[in-house]
């Protein structure tokens, strides 16, 4: 980690990311940028959700190796897992770049902040990723 975040640095970042997520979707505008901001507003709630449950205050003083390397992570399976939450939200395991890359739950961000465009047979997953998405902010904002 490169530089120190607390908790109320994630939980301003969840809030801040989803309010201008949340416009974005109202006015129907810049649907990648709008998707980059789901995706790190939820990893943004999911890690504020981490270090409450593990009563951290911030990134510099954490000892355990396996918080820092949950913490320092993209992986939005592997938080949800650690908070109890495996196996509630599923993204879909086809989602494909136009250039064939294969795209998970640790790499969608990258997609969304290259603009990078989805294979035309991936559209309908590329919802569904954003569909559950929406569906664990909306969980998270139920915890905030």
């Amino acid at each position: 980690m490169a530089i120190t975040a607390d908790r109320n640095d994630y939980c301003r970042a969840y809030r801040k990311h989803y309010q201008a997520y949340k416009c974005l979707y109202t006015n129907n505008d810049c649907s990648i940028s709008r998707r980059l901001l789901l995706v790190y507003c939820v990893e943004c709630g999911l890690k504020y959700q981490l270090m409450s449950k593990w009563r951290l205050n911030n990134t510099q003083t954490i000892q355990n190796e396996e918080y820092k390397d949950t913490l320092k992570s993209h992986r939005l399976e592997d938080m949800l897992k650690a908070l109890g939450q495996a196996g509630t939200f599923r993204f879909p395991k086809s989602v494909r770049t136009v250039h064939g890359d294969v795209i998970n739950d640790k790499n969608f961000h990258e997609m969304c902040r290259y603009g990078i465009k989805g294979s035309c047979k991936s559209h309908d997953d590329e919802s569904k990723f954003v569909a559950e998405l929406e569906k664990i902010a909306k969980w998270l904002e139920e915890g905030m």
